[in-house]
Protein backbone atom coordinates (compact mmCIF):
# COMPACT_ATOMS: atom_id res chain seq x y z
CA UNK A 1 0.00 0.00 0.00
CA UNK A 2 0.65 3.58 -0.47
CA UNK A 3 -0.13 6.75 2.25
CA UNK A 4 0.00 9.87 0.48
CA UNK A 5 -0.78 12.52 3.05
CA UNK A 6 -3.14 15.60 1.77
CA UNK A 7 -5.41 18.26 3.52
CA UNK A 8 -8.20 17.10 3.63
CA UNK A 9 -11.23 17.25 5.54
CA UNK A 10 -12.19 13.46 4.94
CA UNK A 11 -10.09 10.24 3.72
CA UNK A 12 -10.04 9.01 -0.36
CA UNK A 13 -9.75 5.66 -0.90
CA UNK A 14 -8.99 4.87 -4.33
CA UNK A 15 -7.00 1.79 -6.05
CA UNK A 16 -7.02 -1.25 -8.74
CA UNK A 17 -8.09 -4.50 -8.59
CA UNK A 18 -5.88 -7.03 -10.75
CA UNK A 19 -6.02 -11.08 -10.93
CA UNK A 20 -2.76 -12.61 -9.28
CA UNK A 21 -1.59 -13.92 -12.58
CA UNK A 22 1.42 -13.18 -15.01
CA UNK A 23 0.60 -10.81 -16.73
CA UNK A 24 -2.14 -9.15 -13.92
CA UNK A 25 -4.99 -8.22 -15.87
CA UNK A 26 -7.62 -5.40 -14.54
CA UNK A 27 -10.97 -7.06 -12.99
CA UNK A 28 -14.17 -4.79 -14.17
CA UNK A 29 -16.94 -5.52 -11.95
CA UNK A 30 -15.25 -6.34 -8.83
CA UNK A 31 -16.93 -5.39 -5.66
CA UNK A 32 -14.94 -2.99 -2.84
CA UNK A 33 -17.20 -2.85 0.21
CA UNK A 34 -17.13 -0.56 4.00
CA UNK A 35 -19.88 -2.22 5.86
CA UNK A 36 -19.34 -0.05 8.74
CA UNK A 37 -20.14 2.98 6.87
CA UNK A 38 -22.59 1.23 4.02
CA UNK A 39 -20.16 1.81 1.49
CA UNK A 40 -19.37 -0.12 -1.62
CA UNK A 41 -18.44 0.17 -5.31
CA UNK A 42 -17.38 -1.68 -8.34
CA UNK A 43 -14.27 -1.53 -10.34
CA UNK A 44 -14.73 0.31 -13.52
CA UNK A 45 -13.39 -1.32 -17.26
CA UNK A 46 -9.83 -0.70 -16.16
CA UNK A 47 -10.07 -2.25 -12.58
CA UNK A 48 -10.19 1.20 -10.77
CA UNK A 49 -12.48 2.02 -7.90
CA UNK A 50 -12.52 5.29 -5.99
CA UNK A 51 -14.32 6.38 -2.56
CA UNK A 52 -14.88 9.57 -1.17
CA UNK A 53 -15.84 11.16 2.62
CA UNK A 54 -13.97 8.44 4.66
CA UNK A 55 -13.88 9.14 8.37
CA UNK A 56 -11.02 8.90 10.62
CA UNK A 57 -11.29 5.56 12.42
CA UNK A 58 -9.98 1.99 11.28
CA UNK A 59 -12.70 0.17 9.03
CA UNK A 60 -12.73 -3.33 7.86
CA UNK A 61 -12.54 -3.59 3.52
CA UNK A 62 -13.69 -6.49 1.88
CA UNK A 63 -12.85 -7.16 -1.90
CA UNK A 64 -14.61 -9.69 -3.93
CA UNK A 65 -15.24 -10.98 -7.45
CA UNK A 66 -17.19 -13.82 -9.17
CA UNK A 67 -14.61 -16.68 -9.47
CA UNK A 68 -12.03 -14.85 -7.37
CA UNK A 69 -11.12 -15.74 -3.72
CA UNK A 70 -12.10 -12.66 -1.62
CA UNK A 71 -9.80 -10.35 0.62
CA UNK A 72 -10.94 -8.76 3.86
CA UNK A 73 -8.44 -6.30 5.28
CA UNK A 74 -8.55 -3.12 8.28
CA UNK A 75 -7.61 -0.18 6.96
CA UNK A 76 -6.85 2.59 9.12
CA UNK A 77 -7.64 6.45 7.82
CA UNK A 78 -6.67 9.57 9.54
CA UNK A 79 -9.70 11.52 7.94
CA UNK A 80 -7.67 13.77 5.86
CA UNK A 81 -5.48 11.70 3.80
CA UNK A 82 -4.98 9.76 0.23
CA UNK A 83 -4.70 5.63 0.78
CA UNK A 84 -4.20 4.46 -2.40
CA UNK A 85 -4.09 0.27 -2.85
CA UNK A 86 -3.71 -2.35 -5.23
CA UNK A 87 -5.40 -5.64 -4.73
CA UNK A 88 -4.96 -9.21 -6.44
CA UNK A 89 -7.00 -11.50 -6.54
CA UNK A 90 -6.64 -15.44 -6.97
CA UNK A 91 -8.53 -17.31 -9.13
CA UNK A 92 -11.00 -20.16 -7.58
CA UNK A 93 -11.49 -23.39 -8.28
CA UNK A 94 -15.40 -24.47 -8.85
CA UNK A 95 -16.28 -26.75 -6.37
CA UNK A 96 -18.68 -29.70 -7.76
CA UNK A 97 -21.85 -29.89 -6.05
CA UNK A 98 -24.00 -33.27 -6.89
CA UNK A 99 -24.81 -34.14 -9.76
CA UNK A 100 -28.55 -35.93 -9.40
CA UNK A 101 -29.95 -38.42 -12.47
CA UNK A 102 -32.78 -37.84 -14.11
CA UNK A 103 -34.43 -39.95 -16.80
CA UNK A 104 -31.10 -41.62 -17.52
CA UNK A 105 -29.18 -38.57 -18.26
CA UNK A 106 -27.36 -36.07 -15.76
CA UNK A 107 -28.68 -32.67 -14.48
CA UNK A 108 -26.13 -30.66 -12.09
CA UNK A 109 -28.27 -29.85 -8.73
CA UNK A 110 -27.95 -26.23 -9.25
CA UNK A 111 -29.83 -26.24 -12.51
CA UNK A 112 -32.81 -28.28 -11.41
CA UNK A 113 -34.70 -25.39 -10.72
CA UNK A 114 -33.79 -23.40 -14.07
CA UNK A 115 -35.00 -26.30 -16.02
CA UNK A 116 -38.30 -26.48 -13.95
CA UNK A 117 -39.24 -22.86 -14.02
CA UNK A 118 -37.93 -22.99 -18.22
CA UNK A 119 -40.36 -25.72 -18.81
CA UNK A 120 -43.28 -23.92 -16.76
CA UNK A 121 -42.40 -20.53 -18.47
CA UNK A 122 -43.29 -16.94 -16.95
CA UNK A 123 -40.28 -15.37 -17.69
CA UNK A 124 -37.62 -15.06 -20.55
CA UNK A 125 -34.41 -17.73 -20.77
CA UNK A 126 -31.06 -18.49 -22.02
CA UNK A 127 -29.81 -22.08 -22.59
CA UNK A 128 -25.91 -23.40 -23.09
CA UNK A 129 -26.75 -23.94 -26.52
CA UNK A 130 -28.46 -20.22 -27.39
CA UNK A 131 -25.18 -18.66 -25.73
CA UNK A 132 -23.14 -20.68 -27.97
CA UNK A 133 -24.53 -18.83 -31.11
CA UNK A 134 -23.59 -15.91 -29.55
CA UNK A 135 -20.53 -16.68 -28.35
CA UNK A 136 -18.50 -13.57 -29.97
CA UNK A 137 -20.50 -10.96 -28.34
CA UNK A 138 -20.56 -9.92 -25.04
CA UNK A 139 -23.45 -10.71 -22.89
CA UNK A 140 -24.98 -6.98 -22.36
CA UNK A 141 -25.63 -7.51 -26.38
CA UNK A 142 -26.75 -11.09 -25.76
CA UNK A 143 -29.02 -10.01 -23.48
CA UNK A 144 -30.70 -6.94 -24.86
CA UNK A 145 -32.81 -9.29 -27.29
CA UNK A 146 -34.70 -10.71 -24.36
CA UNK A 147 -38.13 -9.21 -23.60
CA UNK A 148 -38.48 -6.65 -21.17
CA UNK A 149 -34.52 -5.86 -20.89
CA UNK A 150 -33.03 -2.77 -21.65
CA UNK A 151 -28.91 -2.65 -21.68
CA UNK A 152 -28.23 0.88 -20.51
CA UNK A 153 -24.35 1.61 -21.09
CA UNK A 154 -22.01 3.64 -19.49
CA UNK A 155 -17.83 4.16 -20.84
CA UNK A 156 -17.38 0.96 -21.32
CA UNK A 157 -19.49 -0.42 -19.43
CA UNK A 158 -23.41 -2.08 -19.12
CA UNK A 159 -25.93 -2.75 -16.73
CA UNK A 160 -29.26 -4.46 -17.14
CA UNK A 161 -32.38 -2.32 -16.75
CA UNK A 162 -36.32 -2.74 -17.39
CA UNK A 163 -37.62 -1.68 -20.53
CA UNK A 164 -40.87 -0.64 -18.41
CA UNK A 165 -39.01 1.94 -16.85
CA UNK A 166 -40.99 4.91 -15.61
CA UNK A 167 -39.89 8.22 -14.56
CA UNK A 168 -41.52 7.28 -10.92
CA UNK A 169 -39.17 4.67 -11.02
CA UNK A 170 -35.12 5.11 -10.74
CA UNK A 171 -33.59 2.37 -9.11
CA UNK A 172 -29.62 1.84 -9.31
CA UNK A 173 -26.60 4.07 -10.24
CA UNK A 174 -24.38 6.28 -8.28
CA UNK A 175 -22.46 9.39 -8.82
CA UNK A 176 -19.82 7.67 -10.59
CA UNK A 177 -22.08 5.69 -12.68
CA UNK A 178 -23.43 9.02 -13.83
CA UNK A 179 -20.24 10.65 -14.44
CA UNK A 180 -19.62 7.48 -16.99
CA UNK A 181 -23.04 8.52 -18.94
CA UNK A 182 -25.29 6.15 -16.90
CA UNK A 183 -28.68 6.95 -17.46
CA UNK A 184 -31.20 6.91 -14.93
CA UNK A 185 -33.24 3.94 -15.07
CA UNK A 186 -35.33 0.77 -13.24
CA UNK A 187 -31.94 -1.51 -12.73
CA UNK A 188 -32.96 -5.00 -12.48
CA UNK A 189 -31.71 -7.03 -9.59
CA UNK A 190 -29.02 -9.74 -10.47
CA UNK A 191 -28.29 -12.89 -8.55
CA UNK A 192 -25.38 -15.23 -9.70
CA UNK A 193 -25.64 -18.78 -8.70
CA UNK A 194 -27.87 -17.29 -5.80
CA UNK A 195 -25.81 -15.05 -4.63
CA UNK A 196 -27.10 -11.07 -5.14
CA UNK A 197 -24.60 -9.23 -6.47
CA UNK A 198 -26.59 -6.26 -7.53
CA UNK A 199 -30.00 -5.15 -5.28
CA UNK A 200 -31.50 -2.65 -7.24
CA UNK A 201 -31.19 -0.36 -4.01
CA UNK A 202 -31.25 3.71 -5.17
CA UNK A 203 -28.06 4.93 -5.61
CA UNK A 204 -26.26 1.73 -5.20
CA UNK A 205 -22.86 1.22 -7.63
CA UNK A 206 -24.30 -0.62 -10.72
CA UNK A 207 -23.44 -4.18 -12.22
CA UNK A 208 -21.12 -4.32 -14.82
CA UNK A 209 -22.65 -7.13 -16.95
CA UNK A 210 -20.05 -7.50 -19.25
CA UNK A 211 -17.36 -8.62 -16.77
CA UNK A 212 -18.97 -12.09 -16.77
CA UNK A 213 -17.99 -13.88 -19.75
CA UNK A 214 -20.69 -15.79 -21.78
CA UNK A 215 -18.91 -19.14 -21.94
CA UNK A 216 -19.13 -19.21 -18.32
CA UNK A 217 -22.80 -19.31 -18.12
CA UNK A 218 -25.08 -22.46 -18.20
CA UNK A 219 -28.77 -20.44 -18.26
CA UNK A 220 -29.82 -17.13 -17.77
CA UNK A 221 -33.67 -16.37 -16.55
CA UNK A 222 -34.73 -13.28 -16.80
CA UNK A 223 -38.25 -11.81 -15.17
CA UNK A 224 -39.56 -8.52 -16.17
CA UNK A 225 -41.79 -8.08 -13.36
CA UNK A 226 -42.43 -8.41 -9.51
CA UNK A 227 -45.31 -10.70 -10.67
CA UNK A 228 -43.78 -12.53 -12.60
CA UNK A 229 -40.60 -13.37 -10.35
CA UNK A 230 -39.84 -16.57 -8.48
CA UNK A 231 -41.19 -16.06 -4.82
CA UNK A 232 -37.92 -16.32 -3.32
CA UNK A 233 -36.57 -13.60 -5.68
CA UNK A 234 -39.54 -11.46 -5.50
CA UNK A 235 -39.16 -8.04 -2.94
CA UNK A 236 -39.75 -4.28 -3.87
CA UNK A 237 -36.55 -4.78 -5.20
CA UNK A 238 -37.75 -7.09 -7.95
CA UNK A 239 -40.36 -4.32 -9.23
CA UNK A 240 -37.48 -3.66 -11.85
CA UNK A 241 -36.95 -7.28 -13.18
CA UNK A 242 -34.58 -10.16 -11.72
CA UNK A 243 -32.03 -11.48 -13.53
CA UNK A 244 -30.68 -14.95 -12.68
CA UNK A 245 -27.26 -16.02 -14.24
CA UNK A 246 -26.15 -19.73 -13.22
CA UNK A 247 -22.55 -20.10 -14.11
CA UNK A 248 -21.33 -23.90 -16.08
CA UNK A 249 -19.66 -26.74 -14.12
CA UNK A 250 -17.41 -28.25 -16.69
Amino acid sequence: MCLASAARAQSVFLGAIVADEDPSPPLPGAEITIPALNLGARTDSLGKFFFKGIPKGVFRVIIRRVGYNSIAINARFSGADTLAADFALTPVAVSLDTVNVLGGGTQHGKFLEFEERRAHGGGAFLTRSDLDKEKDRQLGEILARLPGVRINHYGAESAVASSRYSAQQSRGGDAMDRRKGAPRGCYSQVYIDNVRVFSSDVNEALFNINAIPPSTIQGIEYYASREETPIQYASYRSECGTMLIWTRIE
